[in-house]
């Protein structure tokens, strides 16, 4: 801003006088035009928001921003926009990984109606009944029952999908074995015979202790002949439920149970494979029948021998145990009886001993002694735990 000149004192006399030096600016504004030293930048505000926007380091980043916020007032430095940022952002991430945690956000495939994710679908794979494995899980396309008499043991379609044991599934394959002898793939009956045999031990290595398992079939695929299969002689054992399995492997860890728990199952194990290893066509085969009767026999006998080695046995389980020794020994007397019977009707008669054909009610009370989970003696299908 300048001064006006001042006015002539007379419009024909003195030369007018010179202008005076301009004034200097106003201050107020030159306070704007010269700028003056500017305060540090908060490097916790710049931290705070760096961080918020890094997943795994957004709770860092929301804690900086915080404390940003805190001493920015009193130390005057700039960025309390940035803390504000970061401290937003930090606090979105926190909050949305807390819900998917809460949530179950693992779990997407709760979401949806055939238990596929949100983000993948669930791992399963097309194949065929030769592509199973022991352990996998899986459906047939043809269900896994015939459903017209007579035709159980033939499948017309060999198509399976492989699905992950910890959802949904009809049934699992608890173990394989190899046919023996050039003739097998071209006797049915050989095949049946060695298959039932072959899968019970493999059974009772998946699942020690098969008074815990749920309702299920236990059945067997087998090749009808070697060039159908491309010289394939597998033996596929599994175990299924048309309602379907739970959702989890049923193989059991030895690992679950004590010393002298273990050492029961084990002994226990003769007796129980022969018993899984019982032919279908008992009723009509008296080959098939004794043959089975001497392998019940024979495991009764030896479960009886290792029930009484077993050492280290509870005061209170020691009276049960031998009692279930006695009684398998007195079964054993009887199934090799029936063994050497000359007819299905002499089988019968000397299998029939009044009704009181096992050995559940002495097996009942060992188990219950050596805290081994027991059905309700009510019969309703209730497990009981010691």
């Amino acid at each position: 801003m300048t001064v006006p000149p001042a006015p002539p004192s007379s419009p024909a006399s003195a030369p007018p006088a010179p202008d005076p030096a301009p004034a200097p600016a106003v201050g107020s504004y030159g306070s704007l035009g010269l700028g003056g030293p500017q305060q540090p930048l908060s490097g916790l505000a710049v931290a705070s928001l760096v961080l918020s926007l890094l997943f795994c380091l957004a709770p860092l980043g929301l804690i900086l921003g915080i404390v940003a916020l805190v001493r920015i007032p009193g130390n005057g430095k700039r960025g309390k926009g940035l803390a504000v940022a970061g401290t937003a952002v930090g606090g979105a991430v926190v909050a949305l990984a807390t819900l998917l945690l809460v949530v179950g956000g693992a779990r997407f495939d709760a979401w949806t109606e055939e238990g596929g994710s949100l983000l993948r679908p669930r791992e399963t794979k097309a194949g065929t009944l030769f592509d199973l494995k022991a352990g996998d899980c899986f459906a047939p396309a043809g269900g896994l029952f015939s459903t017209q008499e007579g035709e159980d043991l033939r499948m017309t379609d060999p198509s399976v999908e492989i699905v992950p044991c910890d959802g949904p599934h009809p049934a699992q394959v608890y173990g394989t074995f190899e046919l023996k002898g050039d003739h097998a793939i071209s006797d049915p009956a050989t095949i049946v015979a060695q298959a039932y045999e072959g899968c019970a031990p493999l059974f009772h290595d998946f699942a020690p202790d098969t008074w815990t398992l749920p309702v299920v079939e236990f059945s067997f695929y087998y090749p009808e002949s070697v060039s159908a299969t491309g010289g394939d002689r597998t033996v596929r054992c599994w175990l299924g439920a048309e309602t379907g399995l739970p959702e989890a492997s049923l193989r059991q860890d030895p690992g679950a149970w004590d010393a002298g728990q273990l050492a029961y199952l084990k002994a226990m194990r003769p007796s129980a494979e022969a018993w899984f290893s019982v032919p279908e066509q008992v009723d009509t085969d008296l080959a098939a029948a004794t043959a089975w009767a001497e392998r019940m026999a024979e495991g009764g006998a030896e479960s009886a021998k290792l029930l009484r080695a077993i050492d280290g046995l509870p005061a209170r389980a020691r009276g049960p145990v031998t009692a279930l020794a006695n009684r398998l020994d007195a079964l054993s007397g009887i199934h090799r009886s029936a063994s050497r019977a000359p007819s299905l009707a002499e089988f019968g008669e000397r299998w029939d001993y009044n009704g009181d054909e096992d050995e559940s009610g002495e097996e009942w009370e060992a188990r219950l002694a050596l805290g081994l989970p027991v059905e309700d003696e009510e019969g309703d299908g209730e497990e009981q735990q010691p």
